[in-house]
């Protein structure tokens, strides 16, 4: 049977494959996981709240109400309620989204004859791998408030801010994360810090109800705090602590539970390797175009600044973040989520595929304070 031949940036290629990289970059992320607990992605009530207006309109921000809880004593027996309303104005941030490429270049004998299928899925899987990365770099730096990372590329598109002092834990409660010695590394006391400061704050943290289970939100770890927790043995930490996160099948296969290493004081505990962490020559990856190995993007900086050996995790309660997807324009005008494009070079021998997106990832504040997230800063040698 002859074979069905689909030429170099053919309008199905396209459409096809920029399908198959937004769902297999977005369905692997942090972000994903965050967006899958209510019943709609867009609700306020997920730890990341999604919004894809702009996927299918025009604009570069989008502007989201941060839901307050209503205070106030209420009007008893048959008392007028007349001038004794709460006064409810909903708190908004605003996301900004902006356009992000990747590019491969694949060299062949006339790239496959111009049919270039093998090149297709391998550029299609590494490039919807990058993506993921992406994803989730920016959304641990946005959360973290990792301001020594610059790049916006590397922060959901917009400039990330720091923890303030209301909604930042530092182990042994030192003054600051310079501060941090060898006695100060991540323990399970730290976990009901968290749970207070959740209750107590002027603007409490909302938790989230999942499948009837209150969830007082999702703790993300740097690897080094696991296993300085994992092996802590000492009682009250994590030999005591440790118990399934699966109970009576309530919460089977919810993505917030699922990989989950501890379930404590209603939080669910995660290891993240993209939580912020260490100075510029501790935190390393390997960079492929210089071919040497470079700051990795999580990196909290020179080691000058106090950063050695420093690892920050995160808290996350409802609305801790938004994230943002704009549209491209497709093969007759429809939106895609991803922008693929095939071009041959180098007199045909060289096949050059970019992935492209619009998008932002933020954390989400107001009148200069965290909404929903509290970061823990320890010693992580």
């Amino acid at each position: 049977m002859a074979e069905t031949v689909v030429p170099l940036g053919d309008a199905t290629a396209v459409v096809v494959y920029s399908k198959k990289v937004y769902q297999h970059a977005i369905r692997q992320t942090t972000a994903a996981k965050l967006m899958s607990v209510g019943l709609n992605a867009r609700a306020a009530t997920n730890f990341v709240q999604y919004f894809d207006e702009t996927a299918v309109g025009p604009g570069d921000s989008i502007k989201y109400n941060l839901i307050p809880n209503v205070v106030g004593p209420g009007v008893a027996g048959d008392n007028p309620i007349a001038g004794q309303e709460a006064a409810w104005t909903a708190l908004q941030d605003t996301i900004t989204i902006n356009q992000l490429r990747q590019a491969e270049l694949l060299k062949g004998i006339m790239s496959q004859q111009r049919v270039p299928y093998s090149m297709r899925d391998a550029a299609r899987t590494t490039l919807a791998n990058w993506w993921k990365t992406m994803f989730d770099v920016g959304l641990m730096n946005q959360l973290c408030g990792n301001t020594a990372q610059t790049n916006v590329n590397y922060t959901g598109m917009q400039a990330t801010i720091a923890p303030d002092a209301a909604h930042w834990i530092r182990a042994g409660a030192v003054a600051a994360e310079s501060n941090l010695g060898s006695s100060n590394v991540f323990s399970a006391s730290l976990l009901p810090q968290v749970v207070a400061l959740c209750n107590t704050l002027p603007f409490p943290i909302r938790p989230v109800v999942i499948k009837g289970v209150e969830v007082k939100g999702v703790l993300f770890m740097h690897p080094l705090q696991v296993k300085a927790l994992k092996t802590n043995y000492t009682t009250g930490e994590w030999g005591d602590i440790y118990r399934a996160v699966i109970t009576g099948g309530q919460i089977t296969n919810n993505p917030i539970f699922t990989g989950a290493i501890g379930f404590k004081d209603g939080i669910v505990m995660h290891e993240e390797p993209w939580c912020s962490y260490g100075d510029n020559t501790q935190n390393l990856i390997y960079d492929p175009i210089q071919a040497s190995t470079v700051a990795g993007p999580t990196s909290l900086g020179a080691a000058a600044t106090g950063t050695t050996s420093v690892a920050r995790a995160v808290f996350v309660g409802a609305q801790a973040a938004a994230m943002a997807i704009g549209g491209q324009a497709g093969p007759g005008g429809q939106p895609l989520r991803v922008r693929w494009v095939e071009e041959l070079l180098d007199a045909n021998n060289q096949l050059r595929i970019t992935a492209g997106m619009v998008f932002g990832i933020k954390k989400s504040r107001f009148a200069s304070q965290d909404y929903a997230t509290i970061v823990i800063s320890s010693w992580a040698a």
